[in-house]
């Protein structure tokens, strides 16, 4: 009997264990969304009815070749919503009436895979909505007719659908509905397979001012303009967006547990004010954009669409982390940008016009090249995210590790980069002009004829021995160097005193002088060792943490925020 006990015990430990582990990560991960944002322009050329309504949610949508913001709206005769490709040059494709008056509301809402979710109510009488599913697969030509739709009616304002959240919980298809200011968030579920043949129910009913508050972090429940369902780790959350009773913009993150009765329980993990700039707001829109691995970021809109309009992009801080030997992942870059690296490194040897990527010639493959592993897939990132990799405006770096003759594959190297002018950044005459990716030589160097070029498109890595060179950031960006030859500690114990305050000297020079540091060959036997190694790294400042194990490096990085 007692073993049985033992057992069950340790099994609802695990299970507590996890949804708090669980917790702590989603936490950190909306935590690491920047307050301040980028600003992302667009123009307009239709016709829209802004009269007797305003835009009332936004979320992001990426395709094959282009990413696509979708904006719902209303107006006094009709609802709607409006595509926006984004690319080089950003702007509206469609404006989709969806529904004439009274149903002339649609209000905030929610993608989740290539399904658009939205309430769409006569705001007038406020007794009725009806909440539509539609197909977004094709952004370019959406389709008008919802593939599901709830039917609300009854109590005025308690049968509206202000704000609507879609995700896919349990092998289910789960939507939360708000109504008039919040006050209620309902609840339907169907076999997410079966979306399309209409068998949504409604499982539970939530009234918001009877909300057990304990265990949060406050107690401000507010008036959401958007809310969105979020599934991570098997585990489910709830994001509000809106703003606090001072107009801040705000974004307010809950865990939602449910019980046996298919109840949901709300706690307040986490609340976050943004400082939105330009029209934007999030009284007007706003929405969660979810990466694969959790990663969060915000887009916001203003209240209306003019002919020219500007959104809010509140992006996942870049970490400052550099993957090893990217090449040698599943897959190469991608796996990188999901984990929200800064820094990718390939080796490279020069065959014939081509650079191939690879550690060692004899493995050299076929296809296998700088241009289609790297080059193409980062402009195709570029071109869809606004001018940068990461869609906020920052550098990232690529390292270019020559493994055969310098001077040949450096010469070869500079005329591929030609090609990608646009999107890497160049140095003329001494002065850099910045782009999406920074260009790192590293490996086989050759600094003398790099120095003597009027034209570059890349920078020269440098060694610890130039740290005191004076040669300047726009020729020499970065200093790299062997770990064991500064220090002897192996990540097993505390680090000595005097190796650590060395350490903490070399960086505070580097980044006095402008220097990025990076150190290869740190100890990393195991995880331990790993782990001890980050945070003296992450302590001191250095300005890049390299990793062979990207998930690792980044469930550090979530652990330190």
């Amino acid at each position: 009997m007692k073993c049985v006990i033992t057992i069950i015990s340790i099994l609802l430990f695990i299970n507590c264990f996890g949804q708090t582990c669980n917790d702590e990560l989603i936490v950190s991960k909306f935590n690491r969304i920047e307050k301040n944002p980028s600003v992302i322009s667009f123009t307009n050329k239709k016709k829209i009815n802004n009269s007797g309504g305003h835009l009332q949610g936004i979320q992001l949508v990426q395709g094959d070749t282009s990413n696509y913001a979708i904006l719902s709206g209303s107006s006094d005769s009709y609802s709607y919503y409006s595509v926006v490709k984004l690319g080089t040059e950003n702007e509206i494709i469609s404006v989709n009436k969806l529904m004439y008056k009274p149903f002339k509301h649609a209000g905030g809402f929610q993608i989740f895979q290539n399904y658009l979710a939205v309430g769409i109510e006569d705001n007038s009488k406020k007794d009725k909505s009806k909440v539509c599913i539609y197909d977004i697969s094709d952004p370019e030509n959406p389709s008008l007719k919802p593939v599901a739709t709830i039917e609300r009616d009854g109590k005025p304002m308690r049968s509206t659908a202000g704000c609507v959240g879609i995700t896919k919980y349990k092998n289910q298809a789960l939507i939360a509905v708000g109504d008039w200011d919040t006050k209620h968030i309902d609840f339907y579920s169907c076999n997410f397979k079966k979306i399309e043949k209409d068998c949504f129910e409604k499982i539970a009913s939530i009234d918001t001012e009877k909300l057990s508050k304990e265990d949060w972090i406050d107690n401000n429940w507010f008036s959401y303009q958007n809310i969105n369902l979020i599934t991570f780790n098997n585990d489910l959350y709830f994001i509000g967006l809106g703003q606090n009773n001072t107009q801040e913009n705000i974004a307010d993150l809950f865990s939602l547990k449910e019980d046996s009765s298919n109840n949901f329980h709300f706690k307040k993990l986490a609340t976050k004010t943004f400082y939105c700039e330009k029209e934007s707001n999030f009284k007007a829109g706003a929405g969660i954009v979810l990466s694969e691995t959790g990663e969060m970021k915000i887009i916001s809109c203003g209240y209306n669409i003019g002919d020219y309009t500007q959104l809010n992009c509140f992006a996942n801080q870049i970490l400052p982390a550099h993957s090893h030997n990217d090449y040698e992942h599943e897959r190469p870059l991608f796996n990188a940008l999901e984990s929200n690296f800064k820094s990718i490194e390939a080796d490279v040897f020069s065959v014939g016009d081509s650079l191939f990527v690879a550690h060692n010639f004899e493995d050299i493959k076929s296809g296998r090249t700088l241009r289609k592993l790297y080059l193409e897939p980062l402009r195709n990132q570029i071109s869809k995210n606004n001018g940068s990799v990461y869609a906020n405006g920052e550098e990232v770096v690529l390292f270019i590790d020559i493994k055969d003759d310098g001077l040949r594959t450096y010469k070869l190297l500079h005329n591929i980069l030609l090609e990608y002018k646009n999107e890497v950044s160049v140095f003329e005459n001494g002065i850099k002009k910045e782009k999406a990716i920074l260009v790192v030589v590293s490996g086989n160097r050759t600094l003398e004829y790099m120095q003597a070029q009027t034209i570059r498109y890349a920078g020269f890595d440098g060694r610890m021995e130039d740290l005191d060179s004076n040669i300047s950031t726009n020729l020499m960006p970065v200093l790299s160097d062997n770990w064991a030859k500064y220090f002897k500690w192996n990540g097993i114990g505390e680090m000595p005193i005097d190796e650590k305050q060395k350490l903490h000297e070399l960086a505070t020079k580097a980044k006095d002088n402008g220097y990025i540091l990076r150190f290869w060959n740190t100890p990393n036997r195991t995880s331990m060792q790993r782990n001890k190694v980050w945070t003296v790294l992450n302590d001191a400042d250095i300005g890049l943490i390299g990793a062979d194990n990207l998930k690792e490096l980044q469930q550090f990085f979530t652990s330190q925020n």
